[in-house]
């Protein structure tokens, strides 16, 4: 019989290391282990962008200190991306404060490893991560809500767009015969004003989505059977959304 691990192609990643000792160490490392596929290991930030460009690996292992940008910047690089199937991210550092930990997981990391640490315990870390499944769904999911939501010219700064994306995460990961009225009722409740002014915000989202018109608006309208003469709903334009990225992600 076939091994699971045996089954299951491997894990890919890509490290970023400014220190030349280190990313050798990472590349001899990589060529007596199994688990692990190194697809690239580099020196700075901007090859990172330059390769996730066409790349597409499980696991993205950043120092956080590198040239020519801080890791704060490159996590939000990598986020200006909209990757629809973006790597997890572990941030290899010395002992962080409390606020930087916070920071770092609220900027786009998943995880981070303190140095100075084994080799072994990194790509540990790594096919662990990478494996996470709760955590690599939500991540996926998050991301090919930003990716339609860029496609359609959603407006970046609107409050309709937070609550589409705030009501599509609902729908795609819990919920999907949720109610438009029953959503924006919670979000609501969570957010300390009424229903309707959602509404409302997320109508003005959509009325500037139909003003722009797409090719993901016009394929979406094409689905329900609608011109493009007026807005899609609220809830059509929302449940067709999640209805593809659900498609989309085998949920």
């Amino acid at each position: 019989m076939t091994k699971p691990s045996e089954q299951q192609a491997k894990i890919t990643a890509v490290f970023a290391d400014a220190d030349r000792g280190q990313r050798e160490a990472i590349k001899l490392y990589a060529s007596v282990q199994q688990e692990v596929e190194v697809a690239a290991v580099v020196s700075d930030g901007e090859t990172v962008i330059e390769l996730l460009r066409g790349l597409h690996p499980d696991v993205l292992v950043i120092d956080a200190i590198l040239p020519g940008m801080s890791v704060f910047e490159l996590l939000s690089a990598i986020s200006r991306l909209c990757l629809k199937d973006p790597p997890a991210v572990i941030v290899t550092l010395c002992t962080p404060s409390d606020a930087m930990r916070s920071k770092l997981l609220t900027s786009g990391a998943d995880f981070f490893i303190l140095k100075p640490y084994r080799l072994p315990a990194l790509f540990e870390a790594a096919a662990y991560v990478a494996c996470d499944a709760p955590a690599v769904l939500e991540r996926r999911a998050r991301s090919h809500i930003n990716w339609y939501l860029k496609e359609l010219h959603a407006p970046a700064n609107a409050d309709g767009t937070a609550y589409l994306r705030r009501m599509l995460m609902e729908l795609v990961l819990h919920d999907e015969l949720a109610t438009a009225d029953g959503l924006c009722r919670s979000m609501a409740e969570a957010s300390r004003t009424t229903p309707n002014t959602i509404s409302k915000s997320i109508g003005r989202a959509i009325r500037e989505i139909w003003r722009q018109c797409t090719p993901e608006y016009r394929s979406l309208c094409e689905s329900f059977g609608e011109s493009t003469d007026k807005p899609l709903s609220n809830m059509k334009l929302v449940k067709g959304l999640a209805g593809r990225i659900r498609w989309e992600l085998n949920l």
